[in-house]
Protein backbone atom coordinates (compact mmCIF):
# COMPACT_ATOMS: atom_id res chain seq x y z
CA UNK A 1 0.00 0.00 0.00
CA UNK A 2 2.56 2.60 0.79
CA UNK A 3 4.39 1.83 -2.43
CA UNK A 4 1.45 2.49 -4.12
CA UNK A 5 0.70 5.53 -2.26
CA UNK A 6 4.69 7.17 -2.88
CA UNK A 7 5.01 5.67 -6.27
CA UNK A 8 4.12 5.19 -9.63
CA UNK A 9 4.37 1.94 -9.50
CA UNK A 10 3.13 0.15 -12.57
CA UNK A 11 2.98 -3.55 -13.07
CA UNK A 12 2.15 -5.96 -16.55
CA UNK A 13 1.69 -8.95 -16.21
CA UNK A 14 2.00 -11.73 -20.02
CA UNK A 15 -0.75 -14.37 -18.86
CA UNK A 16 -1.71 -16.11 -15.02
CA UNK A 17 1.26 -16.93 -13.25
CA UNK A 18 0.40 -20.30 -12.49
CA UNK A 19 -0.23 -22.27 -8.87
CA UNK A 20 2.70 -24.18 -6.64
CA UNK A 21 5.99 -23.72 -6.49
CA UNK A 22 8.25 -21.15 -8.95
CA UNK A 23 11.39 -19.08 -9.44
CA UNK A 24 10.92 -15.59 -9.60
CA UNK A 25 14.14 -14.07 -11.25
CA UNK A 26 14.80 -10.38 -12.67
CA UNK A 27 17.56 -7.89 -13.22
CA UNK A 28 18.49 -5.77 -10.01
CA UNK A 29 19.23 -2.16 -10.61
CA UNK A 30 18.95 -1.14 -7.30
CA UNK A 31 18.70 -1.59 -3.11
CA UNK A 32 14.83 -1.20 -3.95
CA UNK A 33 14.33 -4.10 -5.80
CA UNK A 34 13.53 -6.58 -3.01
CA UNK A 35 10.54 -4.06 -1.70
CA UNK A 36 8.68 -3.68 -4.99
CA UNK A 37 9.37 -7.61 -5.87
CA UNK A 38 7.83 -8.94 -3.30
CA UNK A 39 4.42 -7.01 -3.98
CA UNK A 40 4.01 -9.11 -7.25
CA UNK A 41 3.14 -12.55 -6.19
CA UNK A 42 0.89 -13.64 -2.95
CA UNK A 43 3.47 -16.61 -3.30
CA UNK A 44 5.08 -17.71 0.21
CA UNK A 45 8.36 -16.20 -1.07
CA UNK A 46 12.41 -16.55 -0.22
CA UNK A 47 14.37 -13.87 -1.92
CA UNK A 48 17.83 -14.70 -2.34
CA UNK A 49 19.93 -11.39 -0.70
CA UNK A 50 23.55 -11.04 0.03
CA UNK A 51 24.38 -7.65 1.59
CA UNK A 52 21.14 -7.09 3.23
CA UNK A 53 22.39 -9.49 5.17
CA UNK A 54 25.06 -7.97 6.41
CA UNK A 55 23.10 -4.96 8.26
CA UNK A 56 22.73 -6.07 11.70
CA UNK A 57 18.61 -4.85 12.49
CA UNK A 58 18.07 -6.29 8.82
CA UNK A 59 19.90 -9.51 9.63
CA UNK A 60 17.70 -10.50 12.14
CA UNK A 61 14.27 -9.71 10.53
CA UNK A 62 15.52 -11.63 6.80
CA UNK A 63 16.42 -14.74 9.16
CA UNK A 64 13.42 -14.59 11.00
CA UNK A 65 11.23 -14.46 7.83
CA UNK A 66 13.46 -17.08 5.94
CA UNK A 67 14.97 -15.43 3.57
CA UNK A 68 18.38 -17.24 1.26
CA UNK A 69 21.28 -15.89 2.57
CA UNK A 70 23.99 -15.16 0.05
CA UNK A 71 26.77 -12.89 2.49
CA UNK A 72 29.26 -14.92 2.23
CA UNK A 73 31.24 -17.51 0.11
CA UNK A 74 30.15 -20.29 2.51
CA UNK A 75 26.57 -19.03 2.42
CA UNK A 76 26.41 -18.90 -1.77
CA UNK A 77 27.66 -22.56 -1.96
CA UNK A 78 24.42 -23.53 0.27
CA UNK A 79 21.77 -21.17 -1.97
CA UNK A 80 20.74 -24.00 -4.42
CA UNK A 81 20.28 -26.15 -1.72
CA UNK A 82 18.23 -23.92 0.70
CA UNK A 83 16.05 -23.01 -2.32
CA UNK A 84 15.11 -26.23 -3.76
CA UNK A 85 14.43 -27.12 -0.01
CA UNK A 86 11.66 -24.22 0.11
CA UNK A 87 10.76 -25.31 -3.18
CA UNK A 88 9.89 -28.82 -2.64
CA UNK A 89 8.01 -27.94 0.39
CA UNK A 90 5.48 -25.83 -1.84
CA UNK A 91 7.26 -22.07 -1.51
CA UNK A 92 8.48 -20.02 -4.33
CA UNK A 93 11.95 -18.30 -4.84
CA UNK A 94 12.97 -15.04 -5.70
CA UNK A 95 16.23 -14.95 -7.27
CA UNK A 96 18.66 -11.56 -8.97
CA UNK A 97 20.93 -14.18 -10.91
CA UNK A 98 22.88 -10.75 -11.74
CA UNK A 99 24.03 -10.82 -8.31
CA UNK A 100 25.15 -7.41 -8.23
CA UNK A 101 23.60 -4.75 -9.05
CA UNK A 102 23.97 -2.99 -12.81
CA UNK A 103 23.69 0.60 -14.05
CA UNK A 104 20.48 -0.08 -16.33
CA UNK A 105 22.98 0.70 -19.48
CA UNK A 106 23.15 -3.23 -19.69
CA UNK A 107 22.44 -6.63 -18.19
CA UNK A 108 24.71 -8.07 -16.01
CA UNK A 109 25.93 -11.76 -17.33
CA UNK A 110 23.72 -14.18 -15.46
CA UNK A 111 25.40 -16.28 -12.95
CA UNK A 112 24.30 -20.00 -13.10
CA UNK A 113 22.90 -20.60 -9.73
CA UNK A 114 19.16 -19.41 -11.39
CA UNK A 115 19.82 -22.71 -13.67
CA UNK A 116 21.08 -24.99 -11.27
CA UNK A 117 18.06 -24.53 -8.81
CA UNK A 118 16.04 -25.36 -12.14
CA UNK A 119 17.69 -28.47 -12.80
CA UNK A 120 17.38 -29.85 -9.53
CA UNK A 121 13.76 -28.96 -9.04
CA UNK A 122 12.28 -27.80 -12.44
CA UNK A 123 9.51 -25.71 -11.65
CA UNK A 124 8.17 -22.63 -14.05
CA UNK A 125 10.50 -19.38 -13.87
CA UNK A 126 9.04 -16.57 -13.95
CA UNK A 127 11.10 -13.59 -15.49
CA UNK A 128 10.43 -10.30 -14.96
CA UNK A 129 11.71 -6.99 -16.21
CA UNK A 130 12.71 -4.27 -13.52
CA UNK A 131 13.43 -0.63 -14.43
CA UNK A 132 12.81 3.04 -13.24
CA UNK A 133 13.97 6.33 -14.74
CA UNK A 134 17.76 6.55 -14.21
CA UNK A 135 17.21 10.40 -13.21
CA UNK A 136 14.63 8.71 -10.42
CA UNK A 137 18.00 6.21 -9.08
CA UNK A 138 20.11 7.71 -6.43
CA UNK A 139 22.92 7.16 -4.11
CA UNK A 140 21.71 7.29 -0.19
CA UNK A 141 23.80 7.19 2.36
CA UNK A 142 21.90 4.45 5.37
CA UNK A 143 22.70 5.29 9.05
CA UNK A 144 21.77 1.75 9.79
CA UNK A 145 23.27 0.00 6.91
CA UNK A 146 26.36 2.48 7.08
CA UNK A 147 27.19 2.28 3.31
CA UNK A 148 25.42 4.15 0.32
CA UNK A 149 22.54 2.47 -0.78
CA UNK A 150 21.22 2.47 -4.43
CA UNK A 151 17.76 3.77 -4.21
CA UNK A 152 14.87 4.43 -6.26
CA UNK A 153 12.71 7.51 -5.78
CA UNK A 154 9.25 8.39 -7.86
CA UNK A 155 8.37 5.85 -10.31
CA UNK A 156 8.89 2.07 -10.89
CA UNK A 157 8.05 -0.41 -13.31
CA UNK A 158 7.90 -4.22 -13.70
CA UNK A 159 7.21 -6.26 -16.62
CA UNK A 160 5.80 -9.99 -15.64
CA UNK A 161 6.69 -12.32 -18.26
CA UNK A 162 5.00 -16.03 -19.06
CA UNK A 163 6.15 -19.32 -17.38
CA UNK A 164 9.30 -20.74 -18.67
CA UNK A 165 10.21 -24.45 -18.78
CA UNK A 166 13.63 -25.72 -20.25
CA UNK A 167 13.14 -29.70 -21.05
CA UNK A 168 15.70 -29.28 -23.43
CA UNK A 169 18.75 -28.12 -20.85
CA UNK A 170 16.57 -30.95 -18.80
CA UNK A 171 17.89 -33.78 -21.12
CA UNK A 172 21.38 -31.88 -22.18
CA UNK A 173 21.88 -31.79 -18.07
CA UNK A 174 22.19 -35.72 -18.59
CA UNK A 175 25.25 -35.16 -20.70
CA UNK A 176 26.78 -31.49 -19.77
CA UNK A 177 25.25 -30.03 -16.74
CA UNK A 178 27.55 -26.92 -17.71
CA UNK A 179 25.79 -26.05 -21.39
CA UNK A 180 22.34 -26.85 -19.62
CA UNK A 181 23.34 -24.50 -16.93
CA UNK A 182 24.41 -21.73 -20.01
CA UNK A 183 21.42 -22.78 -22.32
CA UNK A 184 19.46 -21.53 -19.44
CA UNK A 185 20.68 -18.37 -18.63
CA UNK A 186 21.09 -17.22 -21.74
CA UNK A 187 17.18 -17.38 -22.71
CA UNK A 188 16.58 -15.81 -19.31
CA UNK A 189 18.82 -13.24 -19.97
CA UNK A 190 17.12 -12.45 -23.53
CA UNK A 191 13.83 -12.47 -22.35
CA UNK A 192 14.56 -9.94 -19.20
CA UNK A 193 15.65 -7.73 -22.06
CA UNK A 194 12.73 -8.35 -23.91
CA UNK A 195 10.87 -6.87 -21.13
CA UNK A 196 13.09 -4.43 -20.22
CA UNK A 197 12.67 -3.10 -23.71
CA UNK A 198 8.63 -3.59 -24.25
CA UNK A 199 8.18 -1.34 -21.25
CA UNK A 200 10.68 1.06 -22.59
CA UNK A 201 8.89 1.12 -26.04
CA UNK A 202 5.85 -0.53 -25.84
CA UNK A 203 4.22 0.76 -22.24
CA UNK A 204 4.92 4.32 -21.47
CA UNK A 205 8.15 6.09 -20.24
CA UNK A 206 8.21 8.90 -17.99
Amino acid sequence: MLLHLNYDFCVWQEEEIPPGPKIFCSNHFSSSDVHFVTTLTKDVLHVVIGRGFGIPVARVFLGWMEQIRALTKEDRRMVVDNAVSFLRQGDSVFIFPEGVLNEQRELMPFHAGVARIYLRDPVPIIPIGLIAPRRRVRYKFSLTAGRDMTVVSKNYYANIGRPMEFPQALELAKSDPQAAQRMICQALEEEVQRLIDDIKHNKFWS
